[in-house]
């Protein structure tokens, strides 16, 4: 990512309070144990290293989805937003 890296866009996104619901899967070129140790340590809930083996890369995200099913519910009819 030109600018900034995906371990700085992780670390935006988990501490917004309004972003860090989302799930991320980390796409990657680094093999590095600390990049895996630090991304997982930032809130990541997966770690793809590229080349992607797209069967490891779809069954991350088929589990992914569905954990973040079970364990989030909608919001309370009173917080929806109307538009």
């Amino acid at each position: 990512m030109p600018k900034v890296n995906g371990l700085e866009v992780l670390r935006t996104i988990k501490t917004d309070a309004n972003l860090r619901p989302i799930p991320v899967v980390m796409l990657t070129s680094s093999r590095e144990e600390r990049d895996l140790a630090e991304s997982y340590a930032l809130g990541a809930n997966a770690y793809v290293v590229k080349p992607v083996e797209f069967h490891k890369f779809l069954s991350a995200v088929k589990e992914l989805g569905t954990f973040w099913g079970v364990i989030n519910e909608p919001p309370p009819e009173n917080c929806r937003s109307t538009h």
